[in-house]
């Protein structure tokens, strides 16, 4: 049987343009398809849901499990990724930043757009939210501050640094709404503040006059004990039918259901009755122009709202790919290029390090695992390695970039490990060997290698990968296998 396998990956580049937002490139909808084809082929959504695991936010979760993380355009673009992936993992070697507190505000700002109001609780989701991202941001400057090497923490600070917290809004939600006891505070406008304290002079008067109506009664023998009520909304007092007589010009407002108690409504409760009702729909009509103020505050922040959510995101995301490195011992990768004028050239343009050539190989990783085949061997030792276990030690390259040295000596159920060296110039690689041999797992490793460096992320390598920023990464593999099924099946490679 012959197995037909082929990886499409360009080797030699022109320089890159510096960043920028707009797609570089028009692409048909077919070269999509095929890009789309190459990243299931390489069973990139796979990696991405590994990763979500290391998320802290619904967001983050939400975007790597559907695969929406995020993939430099450019040299640069990667390389703000790696550094973003390399500052998250210093800090998480120091301590664990807090995001519960952080929730997606998406529908919550659907509804404020719309014109509805908004509830208490989704005014204090909004509140806690602002308050979070911002202490958020004063955690990561106060440890910048307390390092020896601050600037290695500037990527991570540099993403929140265009942040509009929008501390107005926080603490006008504040000022107005207790969350704690989920009510509007009487501060929240002088209108209620003066509505709430005539309904609390009211009821006390009100209060006072049933107690003591509803103590004539029961001296009287018409009830039991004496009991205060509401029907229909309105303060009443129970009575024996028998003795309705005891309340001459009273309202019967119900009765029980055996007909024996009425509940009736004193004549000098009415017009205080009244005063209630009058007063307690002023209240509510007080709070819910509270609740449109807030409402629209929030919808005329929508933008800066968002705006901050995408760049809590990839806070999130770059502590996500920091924990997931530390997981699997990832070391940062460097970009190599072809030839000393265009490396020159891409680093000048993107300002960026790219590898200097010490050999003529524009690809040299070893020691490379599958992230795939890695988890079930990670999975068998998880309760030995923690983000700030001192099982990995901590290596600083040429960048500032982190590395760590191999955990896995002695752990027998680890992968084999794959190196992978291509020379300068090289176009294309023939790969020979027996079927089961190997072969399609090592492709897959060496293309995810390519969109994990592009991505951000660490790779599972013995050593410093060096390896090209590429374009477009393309896969077609014959043989359709998918490597998380045959885990899953427990085929061994």
């Amino acid at each position: 049987m012959q197995l037909t396998c082929n990886l499409f990956i360009p080797v030699n580049k022109p320089p890159i343009p510096r960043l920028s937002f707009k797609p570089r490139f028009c692409y048909s909808s077919d070269s999509i398809s095929v890009q789309a084809d190459s990243l299931k082929t390489l069973e990139w959504h796979s990696i991405c849901k590994q990763l979500s695991a290391f998320t802290s936010t619904s967001m983050g979760s939400s975007a790597a499990n559907n695969a929406r993380l995020p993939i430099g355009r450019t040299p640069h673009d990667s390389q703000k990724l790696l550094d973003q992936t390399s500052a998250a993992r210093l800090i998480i070697l120091q301590q664990q930043l807090d995001f519960s507190e952080i929730h997606d505000l998406t529908d919550i700002l659907s509804i404020a757009v719309s014109g509805q109001l908004l509830t208490i609780p989704e005014l204090c989701t909004v509140r806690r939210t602002l308050t979070a991202a911002r202490e958020l941001f004063h955690t990561l400057k106060h440890l910048a501050s307390q390092a020896n090497h601050s600037h290695r923490y500037s990527p991570l600070l540099e993403i929140l640094q265009s942040c509009n917290f929008l501390v107005g809004l926080e603490g006008k939600i504040e000022f107005c709404v207790d969350c704690n006891l989920s009510v509007i505070l009487d501060r929240a406008s002088e209108d209620l503040e003066i509505i709430r304290s005539e309904r609390r002079r009211n009821i006390e008067i009100l209060d006072s006059l049933l107690k003591e109506v509803s103590s004539q009664i029961f001296r009287a023998g018409g009830i039991d004990r004496p009991f205060i009520t509401k029907r229909r909304s309105r303060m009443c007092v129970g009575i024996r039918a028998t003795h309705r007589h005891l309340l001459p010009g009273g309202v019967v407002l119900n009765a029980s259901s055996s007909g024996a108690t009425y509940f009736m409504e004193p004549k000098e409760a009415i017009d205080l009755n009244n005063m209630e009702v009058r007063l307690s729909n002023s209240e509510a009509a007080e709070e819910r122009a509270i609740l449109s103020m807030l409402a629209s505050e929030i919808a005329n922040s929508e933008s800066e709202i968002n705006y901050l959510l995408d760049k809590i995101l990839e806070v999130d995301l770059a502590f996500a790919r920091a924990a997931y490195a530390q997981w699997m011992n990832g070391v940062c990768p460097i970009f190599s290029l072809g030839t000393p004028e265009s490396r020159d050239s891409v680093a000048e343009e993107n300002d960026i390090s790219i590898a200097q050539e010490d050999d003529d190989l524009t690809v040299n990783i070893e020691g490379m695992r599958h992230p795939l085949l890695l988890e079930s061997s990670l999975e068998n030792i998880s309760e030995n390695l923690t983000l700030r276990s001192g099982n990995s030690a901590e290596l600083v390259n040429g960048n500032g970039t982190v590395a760590s040295t191999d955990t896995s000596q002695g752990i027998t159920d680890f992968p084999v490990p794959v190196d992978f060296k291509i020379r300068n110039g090289t176009r294309v690689v023939v790969i020979s060997g027996p079927n089961t041999g190997g072969k399609t797992a090592s492709m897959k490793t060496l293309g995810l290698a390519s969109l994990m460096s592009k991505a951000g992320m660490h790779l599972p390598a013995k050593t410093i990968p060096k390896l090209p920023w590429y374009d477009l990464i393309l896969a077609d593999i014959g043989d359709h296998q998918v490597i998380s099924e045959l885990l899953f099946n427990n085929i061994d490679f």
